[in-house]
């Protein structure tokens, strides 16, 4: 099964049940951000991370691969939404004043997010750490688990404003996740 045809069938299983409980790390961080800001979430499924922040008066541009979910996502708070493969995003260079992305792996396109990104945009990633294999549940492959202390060379040359890694327990569960807010630095013209 393709990985688009997985998250078609997962998301598909799930529209119109509630939505899980946002991280509270990642909504903490995304609510701290200016209200002016546009927060792209990157990979938002059926709207987790996306919905709060829109009812929270955010300006959101959720994209996912899989339409349906969000349309789920659109059908619970206005937003925009793209359905795009993460490998081929619609967004012009240094347009993005902040990415939001949980639960999401992809090591190639992580090398391109800070040219996505406005000079003093941020990135707020949270995604699972190979540790979480020891919890029983969630992902097994080395290709959606991050290594220890592996984010912070993915996300460079952002400057690094809070880092953590471990296990966190919150209202969306218990994983072992890496989380990372990091800025792209601003260059002062002469």
């Amino acid at each position: 099964m393709s990985d688009r045809a997985e998250w078609e069938w997962r998301h598909g299983a799930a529209l119109g049940a509630p939505l899980g409980a946002p991280s509270v790390w990642v909504m903490s961080r995304a609510l701290g951000l200016s209200a002016r800001d546009v927060i792209v979430d990157l990979a938002a499924g059926r709207g987790r991370h996306a919905v709060p922040l829109a009812r929270a008066g955010r300006r959101v541009i959720a994209i996912d691969i899989v339409a349906a979910a969000l349309a789920d996502a659109r059908a619970a708070s206005p937003m925009h939404a793209i359905a795009a493969d993460a490998a081929c995003l619609p967004l012009r260079g240094e347009a993005i004043d902040s990415i939001v992305c949980v639960n999401f792996l992809d090591r190639d396109l992580f090398v391109t997010l800070p040219s996505l990104l406005r000079p003093g945009g941020t990135a707020i990633i949270e995604t699972f750490t190979v540790a979480q294999r020891s919890l029983g549940r969630g992902p097994t492959s080395d290709a959606h688990l991050l290594e220890r202390d592996e984010l912070p060379a993915l996300v460079a040359p952002l400057v690094m404003l809070e880092y953590r890694e471990g296990l966190v327990r919150d209202d969306a569960g218990e994983r072992y996740v890496a989380q990372a807010m990091a800025m792209k630095e601003v260059i002062a013209r002469r």
